[in-house]
């Protein structure tokens, strides 16, 4: 699913006091099976005009034929929303259902998601996630804040949408989970052709899974670039540097030039041989 952003624009309580805007005429496209990155505040907006909960204060959203705008009539928004799975953070999320098993379920079947065996179907998607089967019965609400998001991942591949937006998802994690879930999404992207945005601000965890990312500072797009966008020091006008491209710029004073590196075996491997 290619999705086209065409001058979008969303304002909350336009013209008043309290009047908030978060995308101020923005045109960009992301492509099918690509991994974005977007980095700014409160970009979670993103996700809720993909799906239908919020609409455009003006421009439009193109998702293959269907065209969101303002006064738009979409013919089938649940359709849809099946397709655009939506990790949200949010630290105070309350499930419905009393079990892990029936919380995902239940959203597989207000989607139409069919399967023969629903409970092997559910451990799989756990497994994905890096849980297991122990936490079928388990209720959601009493698991910790990490365990929570990784369920929240749990439902959305449960029932396999084409876009999966990710707010913040990496917060909280350890190094360990990080690189877990940088490795999943990149095997979600590359054998299973999906569309991954991720919203954050640390833009560590995107270095080296992303093809593009869009930096929205005060509303407005200020950056758009492809890989080497972690090597442009504009970048860092709005975020911190990462630690790998610090160590690469030093490297690269003292006569070095390791950029190829992406990843710390590489690395290594890299600094061993001019070492030698």
């Amino acid at each position: 699913m290619e999705i086209i952003f065409n001058r979008l624009s969303f304002v909350e309580n336009k013209k008043s006091a309290r009047e908030i805007r978060y995308l101020d005429d923005v045109s960009l496209v992301i492509e099918q099976g690509t991994i974005v990155g977007f980095v700014g505040d409160k970009l979670d907006v993103i996700g809720k005009l993909l799906l239908v909960l919020k609409r455009p204060s003006s421009g439009e959203i193109r998702l293959n034929k269907t065209i969101i705008k303002r006064n738009s009539h979409i013919e089938n928004v649940n359709a849809l929303r099946k397709n655009i799975g939506f990790v949200y953070n949010n630290y105070n999320k309350l499930f419905i259902e009393p079990s892990v098993l029936k919380e995902i379920s239940t959203t597989m079947n207000n989607y139409g998601y069919k399967t023969t065996n629903v409970v092997k179907h559910v451990v799989q998607s756990l497994r994905i996630v890096g849980l297991d089967e122990t936490y079928l019965d388990r209720d959601p609400n009493e698991l910790s804040s990490i365990e929570k998001k990784k369920i929240e991942l749990a439902i959305v591949m449960s029932y396999n949408p084409e876009v999966i937006i990710l707010d913040n998802f990496d917060m909280g994690l350890s190094f360990r989970e990080k690189e877990y879930f940088r490795k999943l999404f990149l095997k979600l992207k590359n054998k299973y052709n999906k569309t991954i945005i991720i919203i954050t601000n640390d833009v560590e965890f995107l270095f080296d899974i992303v093809d593009n990312v869009h930096v929205i500072h005060k509303s407005k797009l200020v950056l758009s670039e492809g890989k080497d966008i972690f090597y442009n020091i504009n970048l860092y006008k709005y975020t911190s540097i990462p630690r790998i491209v610090e160590f690469t710029k030093y490297a690269e004073l003292k006569g070095y030039d390791i950029k190829k590196c992406t990843d710390i075996k590489e690395l290594i491997k890299e600094l061993y041989r001019n070492v030698r």
